[in-house]
């Protein structure tokens, strides 16, 4: 009699929580999208400061988090200024090594948000050389839409076992080792970035700007389907790695920092630096229903 009990007591405290969400759901007090792209656990001392479908932006003093979920239909895109000279096959791996137009975080972000109504976020991403103006050559190679737009110039000069590579896929990510032209050459994925270790030196024990990005497997089922982006005005890169490891990043790949980090969300400059740049990140929330 008494396990009968605990059994209806439990079933209606069920049915009460399913009504309860679906409540608040349909009243739109709380999306499941929402819910989902929300880390099970928030650092301490970090809020959220902007949010939509599938996306939110995590601010802590001058510390920014972006939680990308592209399984409920939020995407990030690799994002560069218009070629100037297409460097045909005078790339470290015998692709290309164009010039891209160097341009403000804002033009970027004025570009991005006329091409998409969903623009969440804009950041920078890859390393380049600084010396050269108004267009420069990226150090390490990126891939757009299933092509190579980079080789990149540095090959294995630079950091030859220290480079790793995101790949991005519509409904997932991964960081993956990066081997040179073999890898770079036979990955599936249509998008893909190639940045450096956390540990490979880049004035690693100095707090400067730090761009990073992780990636998730939130339901533990083999596949990455969330991207973390951490952007912050001074940081180590064991802080910048320690604080993507304690919003749940399984993974965690270096992007170009100093005077090249920003960010822009919503048409709200977070950082700034008055570097202009030729390569970006841009986040992507998912479509809302119409």
């Amino acid at each position: 009699m008494q396990m009968q009990t605990f059994f209806t007591i439990n079933l209606k405290q069920q049915i009460f929580i399913s009504l309860f969400f679906a409540y608040l759901c349909s009243n739109n007090i709380l999306s499941a999208s929402e819910q989902i792209s929300t880390p099970s656990v928030i650092p301490p001392g970090f809020d959220a400061v902007k949010t939509t479908k599938g996306v939110t932006l995590y601010q802590k003093n001058t510390e920014y988090v972006q939680i990308v979920d592209l399984s409920k239909g939020a995407s990030v895109k690799l994002l560069n200024g218009d070629i100037t000279n297409a460097g045909k096959k005078q790339g470290a791996y015998g692709g290309d090594d164009p010039q891209m137009q160097r341009q403000t975080l804002n033009q970027a972000w004025l570009n991005l948000n006329s091409s998409n109504p969903n623009a969440f976020c804009i950041t920078n991403g890859q390393f380049f050389s600084t010396n050269s103006q108004p267009a420069t050559n990226l150090a390490f190679p990126v891939k757009v839409n299933g092509k190579v737009i980079s080789d990149g110039y540095a090959g294995e000069s630079e950091y030859p076992t220290e480079k790793l590579m995101l790949e991005i896929n519509s409904d997932r990510a991964d960081i993956t080792t990066f081997n040179g032209r073999s890898s770079l050459y036979s990955s599936a994925a249509p998008n893909l970035i190639v940045g450096l270790h956390e540990n490979a030196d880049k004035s690693i024990n100095k707090e400067v700007g730090r761009t990073f990005v992780g990636v998730k497997d939130r339901d533990s089922n083999g596949t990455y389907e969330t991207v973390l982006i951490f952007n912050s005005t001074a940081a180590t890169q064991a802080h910048a790695t320690e604080t993507l490891r304690s919003f749940g990043a399984d993974k965690v790949i270096m992007l170009d920092g100093g005077g090249s980090t920003q960010l822009i969300c919503e048409g709200e400059s977070y950082i700034t630096s008055p570097r202009t740049i030729p390569q970006m990140l841009g986040v992507v929330s998912a479509p809302k229903p119409h």
